[in-house]
């Protein structure tokens, strides 16, 4: 072969290789970068929201304070409305109101009140004139405003000798004109408060007045415009103070992270092109390496070919596909080979099980020995027990399930009792020979006894069935066998013992042993069913009591399957006799009924299920019976009086009542008999026969027509005149005129 596979190999994985690390570099850098990005960004705006929503708490808390004060505290109210500096008590009263007031809010620095009474301004417990107070150009600046907001950072001291701090302030007018009250707020109190809320090393927050001045930018006493960007680093977040008409800006500083950031980018870079580096050598390794294999397969492969079959011509073909088509051709063989196989082995095993059991080849001891470990069962050297393994309710079963979801179940069922047998230390070997049937060989260990054994394996299987199965199983056990002979007999004697599954219940194990005897007593089953049918045959009710007797012996006298069913055919035999010498209208109904019954029949499996098909049978028949009974009753008193009728139909007195009184029948009951059994109403039958008689008279004598009307029964002409034209179409006079 001249086609060169280690360079096929070498750029096949190349470029792939290089593609996909590039874009997988592409995208973890892209979406890296995008999500610290997007991240930094949610941080800086939600702390500028919080910085924001702090100032305008804090300021607008002390504001509102600060006002209500003012506008409620009689303490204040009466310091303001002192005119002269000599009252004591009102400045020790305005003392206790600031001082409260700094105690309650630690932001505020301090507190003066400024009297326009006296020209005094009142500051830590000293009132001093206007002109000589340090803040007296503040006043002044602060009387001529209107409006009172926040001022922003601005120089203040309240003596001479004091040194100058950064504060901001709110001045609050009081009365008309009375006085102001000047609040300052420590600057500096409020910027360690606000940079407990992030880590000044990386991020930075500014705040500016409504002027544009940084509130910390401490060189500008007079809060005056500053440039926005008095911290180096990226402005990621702005918001502006509804209340104060601050703004406040958040971002990075361009500080240790963002070198550190760089230094991983740089390593992660380094590191990726010699992760690149060291996978570009592996792949030529591995090339190299994974080749000479290949070279060697094909070569052997193409000397066996050539030999098999030497006028092939594989020499052109590439190397993998000349491999695949051979293997693919070897695996179709052995797969083909091993499906054959497995399903010889699995006929060949079921039907060594058939001839093993129900005795149809004699096997010799080598024989014997030599199937077995054919099938890798254990030898039979001990002692075995055969288990017929029945389903309940079967027809149910093959309804509910698909024939798949049958196969599968029964597969679990045949599952779950060798579990159970190696549960108990012991072998099984179960196949399903009927349909609804499992028979299975159980080894038993000398040691054990054989009933124990048993119990506990089939106890515990019953167990496992009702946890995980929607459906039961009854399960017929043979005697203990200790020969080929002796195995065969426990098989007939586990047949046997289902066959009292019907009086002994479902969903249990049966034992030969406990098979009790029959009491069968002909003689009783005779008599019972003789006055059954007797009573059916009656109509008497007297007959349920007979069924249910039936049914009472049958299960006391533990009968067998097979000598349930001939019971019931004996009693199906008396009933054919006795409705062969009833009218042909019994006959039908008990054909009509008990013929599509027959089938059902054959699907019992208890004594309840049959009893409940025979009784839905046998009463439907005892409603039959009784309403033929009735009907031919009825008929006979109906056809008698339809004769009456025509014997007396010229009786002006005939009516439904008078009927019913004269035979004795409720007039209701009577007037369903006419329309049941003779089709048509009393009225319309006794007019029908009156105007067919007077159509007679009519044509054949010359006889008035009113004569004629009250001979057929009619004492009112009208009447007769208007019944007469009903029926035929006519009057009486036009009738008689075309006749």
């Amino acid at each position: 072969m001249n086609n060169n596979w280690f360079r096929r190999l070498l750029l096949s994985y190349l470029p792939v290789f290089f593609i996909v690390t590039t874009i997988l570099f592409f995208i973890f850098f892209q979406v890296f970068n995008e999500q610290n990005r997007r991240e930094a960004l949610k941080a800086n705006e939600f702390l500028a929201s919080q910085v924001t929503q702090y100032l305008d708490n804090s300021l607008r808390s002390i504001d509102f304070k600060v006002l209500r004060e003012i506008l409620t505290n009689p303490n204040l109210k009466n310091y303001f409305s002192v005119s002269g500096s000599d009252d004591v008590y009102a400045g020790i009263q305005a003392v206790q109101v600031v001082d409260e007031l700094k105690i309650e809010y630690p932001l505020i620095d301090s507190i003066y009140l400024v009297r326009y009474g006296d020209g005094t301004v009142f500051s830590n417990g000293k009132a001093v004139p206007i002109e000589e107070f340090p803040d007296a150009d503040f006043i002044a600046d602060s009387r001529s405003r209107d409006e009172q907001k926040w001022a922003g950072a601005r120089a203040f001291r309240a003596f001479p000798s004091q040194a100058t701090e950064q504060v901001i302030t709110i001045v609050r007018s009081v009365g008309n004109g009375k006085g102001l009250v000047v609040t300052n707020v420590d600057l500096s109190t409020l910027r360690k408060s606000i940079m407990q809320m992030y880590d000044p090393e990386f991020t930075f927050v500014n705040i500016f007045n409504r002027s544009g001045g940084n509130l910390w930018d401490s060189s500008m006493p007079g809060g005056g415009a500053a440039s926005t960007k008095t911290t180096s680093g990226e402005v990621f977040s702005e918001f502006t103070s509804s209340y104060s008409g601050w703004k406040v800006q958040t971002g990075l500083n361009n500080g240790k992270i963002v070198k550190w950031t760089l230094q991983f980018y740089n390593i992660w870079f380094a590191f990726a092109v010699v992760v690149v580096l060291i996978g570009v050598v592996w792949v030529i390794y591995v090339t190299r390496r994974n080749y000479k294999p290949i070279q060697q397969i094909v070569t052997l492969i193409q000397t066996v070919s050539s030999q098999k079959q030497s006028g092939l011509g594989y020499g052109k073909e590439n190397e993998f596909r000349f491999i695949h088509t051979t293997l693919e051709r070897m695996i179709d063989q052995t797969r083909q080979y091993q499906e054959e196989h497995e399903e010889n082995l699995i006929l060949q095993k079921k039907m060594f099980f058939q001839e093993l059991l129900e005795g149809t080849r004699d096997f010799t001891s080598t024989e014997l020995t030599a199937e077995m470990k054919k099938f890798k069962l254990p030898e039979l050297e001990h002692r075995w027990a055969v288990m017929v393994i029945e389903m309940d309710r079967y027809d149910t079963f093959v309804t509910e399930y698909h024939h798949q979801d049958q196969s599968l179940l029964k597969f679990v069922l045949s599952s779950i009792l060798q579990e159970s047998a190696r549960h108990e230390g012991t072998e099984v070997w179960a196949e399903w020979i009927s349909d609804q049937r499992l028979y299975a060989i159980l080894w038993i260990p000398e040691m054990e006894q054989a009933e124990e054994t048993e119990h506990r394996l089939l106890a515990g299987y019953l167990d496992r069935i009702d946890q995980y199965l929607n459906f039961t199983v009854t399960i017929g056990v043979g005697r203990v066998a200790v020969d080929i002979r002796g195995l065969r007999a426990s098989l007939k004697e586990a047949v046997h013992a289902l066959e009292y599954k019907a009086v002994l219940g479902i969903n249990r194990i049966i034992p030969c042993s406990d098979v009790p005897n029959s009491t069968n007593d002909v003689y009783e089953f005779l008599k019972t069913i003789s006055l059954l049918v007797q009573a059916m045959r009656l109509s008497d009710d007297v007959w349920e009591k007979h069924f249910e007797r039936l049914f009472e012996q049958i299960s006391e006298s533990v009968l067998s399957r097979q000598e349930i069913m001939n019971t019931i055919q004996l009693l199906f035999q008396h009933y054919n006799r006795e409705f062969a010498e009833l009218p042909r209208e019994y006959q039908e109904s008990w054909a009509a009924i008990f013929t599509p019954l027959l089938p059902r029949l054959e699907g019992w499996e208890t004594l309840d299920d049959l009893r409940e098909l025979c009784w839905e049978g046998f009463r439907e028949l005892a409603l039959q019976m009784q309403t033929l009974h009735c009907s031919r009753k009825h008929r006979s008193h109906i056809l008698e009086i339809r004769k009456y009728i025509e014997e007396h139909y010229n009786n002006p007195d005939l009516s439904l009542n008078y009927l019913s009184d004269l035979f004795d029948i409720n007039p209701k009951y009577l007037s369903k008999l006419f329309k049941d059994e003779i089709g048509e109403k009393f009225v319309d039958l006794l007019i029908s026969h009156r105007i067919e008689k007077a159509k007679l008279l009519m044509q054949e004598t010359d006889k008035a027509i009113q004569e004629i009307s009250e001979e057929v029964g009619y004492t009112n002409y009208n009447s007769f005149n208007r019944a007469f034209k009903n029926v035929v179409g006519v009057a009486p006079s036009d009738y008689r005129k075309a006749m």
